[in-house]
């Protein structure tokens, strides 16, 4: 059984993505796919699945709970206060005070 993920075998390959480029990104393709020993079409399937993954691990580890948001907006609305350990950095690298 195959994963969204992962290609798919030569036979399962029923589905079809059609698209429209310019020449010049066109060629860009098929040199940098000749330069990965590729055909065209792999280079664009491996490159486009590389993106969807990392966009969709992303969007996983980003995605937050209604009780999470609560807490950042929360957060966002209180008053500002001073970390003095903070500060003090700030301080050293300034070579400034900071009130």
């Amino acid at each position: 059984m195959t994963t969204p993920t992962s290609p798919s075998p030569v036979s399962d390959r029923s589905a079809r993505l059609n698209m429209r480029i310019t020449p010049e990104a066109l060629e860009t393709l098929r040199e940098a796919a000749a330069a990965q020993s590729q055909d065209v079409t792999s280079f664009v399937l491996g490159a486009a699945l590389d993106r969807a993954r990392s966009v969709l691990m992303e969007d996983l580890l980003l995605r937050l709970t209604p009780a999470e948001e609560q807490q950042i907006d929360a957060a966002l609305d209180a008053p500002a206060h001073a970390i003095p350990e903070l500060a003090a950095a700030i301080r050293k690298a300034n070579g400034q005070r900071v009130q």
